[in-house]
């Protein structure tokens, strides 16, 4: 026979409590360098304490930073992809040379294949050995 459960025993749901509701202001009095909170140059003129201030132009230097490492990245990318195609079409304009009767062109398109080839390599090598070393570094 199934034993009758005592009120005591019977769990009431708990109501979680309302989460806090955000705010906009941030205080930035108790972060200091001593305490390790931020690097040594946020603190713009050496007091030890970070002010609003100073914490704003900090983040704001790390985000500029940011955005400089990828528009560099950016440009990498784009010059890598560029020589590349490069290499591609290289035999192409040869070609159209010679269709188009134009010896001496292809004459000097040929001669310059070697060189070419050889530093447009040289270029996306780079690219990627650099892409690969600051892959490991992570």
């Amino acid at each position: 026979m199934p034993r009758k459960k005592v009120e005591s025993e019977v769990a009431e749901p708990v109501a979680a409590p309302a989460p806090a509701a955000p705010t906009n202001d941030v205080s930035y009095s108790g972060l200091t360098v001593e305490r390790g909170a931020l690097p040594d140059d946020a603190d713009m003129n050496g007091d030890g304490h970070i002010s609003k201030r100073e914490m704003e132009m900090h983040l704001e230097f790390k985000r500029k930073e940011l955005e400089d490492q990828d528009a560099m990245r950016d440009a990498q990318r784009k010059m890598a992809w560029f020589a590349l195609l490069g290499m591609l079409l290289y035999p192409f304009a040869v070609v159209i040379a010679v269709l188009l009767d134009l010896d001496q062109a292809a004459t000097v398109l040929g001669s310059m294949a070697a060189t070419y080839f050889v530093s447009v390599a040289a270029i996306v090598m780079a690219f990627f050995g650099a892409q690969a070393y600051s892959g490991k570094s992570k």
